[in-house]
């Protein structure tokens, strides 16, 4: 009895294969979908910023931490940050006598142990104050406090550039 072969289908060769390379360019778009920073939350809110003439443009946001200072009742400060993916409302001092903002600052300056000396230190840990242009400086100044007394490093103040006629 006669056996037969099936025989491979003749190829094209004036008509490539582009299936794998359409497989692989789709898992180069999927890997650096997955790896890239697109639209990351800094918690900055819409707010007309006091007008500056010098300053020095911050690129890397990596890690720093964004405070917005409003005007709040007598002269307690109003400060909201973005922490653990939704926007926070952190008090100078709460009615405990407690420092939670001074606390949430030197968690991510010193660690969860916030303890000065540790191996957790994060010693490039930095904030941004942002505030409305006609804020007295009675609301900014106990969040300044608190960056102190949490021992924050560098403190910037986001302002608006503005170009001098000459």
């Amino acid at each position: 009895m006669a056996r037969r072969y099936r025989r491979i289908p003749q190829t094209h060769a004036i008509h490539p294969n582009v299936t794998p390379l359409i497989d692989i360019v789709m898992c180069l778009v999927v890997f650096f979908m997955l790896v890239a920073r697109i639209g990351v939350q800094t918690g900055a809110q819409a707010m007309v910023l006091p007008a500056s003439i010098q300053g020095v443009d911050i690129h890397d946001m990596g890690n720093t931490l964004t405070l917005n200072v409003w005007p709040g009742p007598g002269s307690e400060p109003v400060v909201t940050t973005f922490l653990k993916d939704h926007e926070e409302q952190l008090k100078v001092i709460d009615k405990d006598g407690q420092k939670p903002l001074a606390e949430a600052l030197a968690y991510f300056r010193f660690g969860p142990d916030r303890t000065k000396g540790t191996g957790d230190d994060n010693s490039n840990f930095s904030v941004i104050i942002r505030a409305e242009q006609d804020t007295p400086y009675r609301f900014i100044e106990p969040v300044l406090t608190a960056c102190a007394e949490a021992g924050v490093k560098t403190v910037n103040f986001n302002t608006r550039k503005v170009e001098v006629g000459r």
